[in-house]
This record gives C-alpha cells, sequence and structure tokens, in this order.
C-alpha cells in the first residue's frame, strides 16, 4: 500500500473519467470510435466483430461490474473482489482518517497498478474491512466510449465504519475495460476524514 498527496500527476489521473463524460457530449448512441477529445474520428473503421477489440460495452455490463464491487465491498469478500479487477487493475481509495480535500499529510490509499495486483488490492481491503467498512452507493451513472474500448462510470459513495464513525466520499469513478470485462481502475477520494454522524 502506497499512501499518496495529490499532485498534478495524481489530479491529472482523475481527469480521466469526466472527460469521458465529457466525450459523449456528441455522442448519439452509434458504436462509432471517437478521438480523446471527443469528436468523430475521420476515416476511422470499426474493428471486426468478434476480436477482443470489437468488443462493445453495455450499459448493464459496466453496471453490474460496479454493483459487484460494493456487494463483495460489502461481504467482505475478497475473491469476489479481485476477480472484478484487470490483472494489472488499480484502486485508489481513501481510508478512515484520510482528508483527500484537505490535503496533507494523507490523502488516499493506492493498491494495485501492477504485478500482483490484485493480491495488494485484497490486502488493502482485508485491512478495510477489519475497520468494519461498508460503502453505500446511489446515483450511478454509466458512460459508455470515450477512449477506445472503455467505459465506466461513477456513483455517490459514502463509508460507515463499525465505530459509528462516517466518512463521505468526494468521487468514486470506476474504469472498465470491455475487452477483457474489468474493472481497470477504481478512484474512491474522500470529501473529508471520517467523523461521528
Amino acid at each position: 500500500m502506497v499512501t499518496r498527496r495529490p499532485g498534478r500527476a495524481a489530479v491529472a489521473g482523475l481527469v480521466v473519467f469526466p472527460a469521458l463524460i465529457l466525450s459523449l457530449a456528441g455522442c448519439t448512441g452509434s458504436s462509432g470510435q471517437h478521438s480523446p477529445a471527443g469528436s468523430p474520428a475521420a476515416g476511422a473503421s470499426s474493428p471486426a466483430p468478434g476480436t477482443a477489440a470489437g468488443r462493445v460495452c453495455t450499459r448493464a455490463e459496466i453496471r453490474t461490474a460496479i454493483s459487484g464491487f460494493f456487494g463483495a465491498w460489502n461481504h467482505r469478500d475478497a475473491a469476489a473482489l479481485v476477480r472484478l479487477f484487470s490483472a494489472d487493475g488499480e484502486l485508489d481509495m481513501a481510508t478512515k482518517h484520510q482528508d483527500t480535500l484537505g490535503g496533507p499529510p494523507n490523502s488516499w490509499s493506492s493498491a494495485g497498478g501492477g504485478p500482483g495486483a490484485r493480491g495488494q488490492i485484497a490486502a488493502f481491503a482485508e485491512r478495510q474491512w477489519r475497520l468494519g467498512e461498508k460503502l453505500s452507493f446511489s446515483g450511478m451513472e454509466i458512460v459508455l466510449g470515450g477512449f477506445g474500448n472503455a467505459g465506466g462510470g461513477d456513483a455517490i459513495v459514502v463509508a460507515r465504519f463499525a465505530d459509528g464513525t462516517v466518512q463521505p466520499m468526494e468521487e468514486a469513478k470506476f474504469g472498465y475495460d470491455c475487452a477483457s470485462r474489468a474493472l481497470t481502475h477504481v478512484v474512491i477520494v474522500s470529501a473529508r476524514a471520517a467523523a461521528p454522524a
């Protein structure tokens, strides 16, 4: 586990998800490719159906993966949780005493993002579960397209702990890869440290 302070690189990483939403502004529901800026790619052709690159996400598939994350988290099912992530998936998440918006000394913790990612994510989750952490969510929004095979979504999230403290989250974003049918990057950052309700 690595504890990080938000810096330019970290903030840039969080911009990916709003950019996905913005890239849909000109989308009319077609499965055509779009450039990263959101405008249709001139002369782009679709990959052959049935190929990994041609795999298209559905909103239901992404919603199921995100709901699965919360279900596995709240049932303390490490095996189910890590199956949702790609082999090099990453979880960036504020822990109980971290105040992402308030800044230093601790803003959020990272698990995964390379070899052994799933084991690191499971170990991180188990530390949180020992604190009795449960996550509730509402307002899920699903995003299709934008960057190649990418999809994702966001939700309003609150963490509750066994000691009765509550931690509202500022952002909860879920990156999803259509080809591998897996979460690639989950970012859940806090509005403040946990405090009595």
